[in-house]
């Protein structure tokens, strides 16, 4: 990943008034990934979006890791079932092009 895609943890949370135990949490549960470079440990910037939302259901919402981790599941589960329901609908699409 190049480098103009990270942004260093220590700034994302001070942009985001968020502590950094709370981020080195998420990646203890694997609900976000980290770059080591140079001894400083960023975030992928295509991230950002996945990680506010985090940040919205646990802060706005008080809902705590582990329920994270399941909607976060479930919010994969779902995007898999639109991403195939997509492809299923191309393919009828073919044999049935007045749909």
């Amino acid at each position: 990943m190049e480098n103009d895609q990270l942004i260093a943890i220590e700034v994302f949370c001070t942009n985001y008034d968020v502590e950094y135990a709370f981020v080195a949490s998420l990646q203890e549960h694997d609900l976000i990934e980290t770059v080591i470079v140079e001894d400083t440990r960023f975030l992928q910037i295509p991230q950002l979006s996945r990680i506010e939302r985090i940040i919205r259901l646990h802060h706005e919402l008080d809902i705590n890791l582990e329920g994270i981790e399941a909607i976060q599941g479930l919010l994969s589960r779902i995007e898999h079932l639109d991403r195939e329901v997509a492809s299923l609908r191309n393919r009828l699409r073919f044999y049935e092009p007045g749909l």
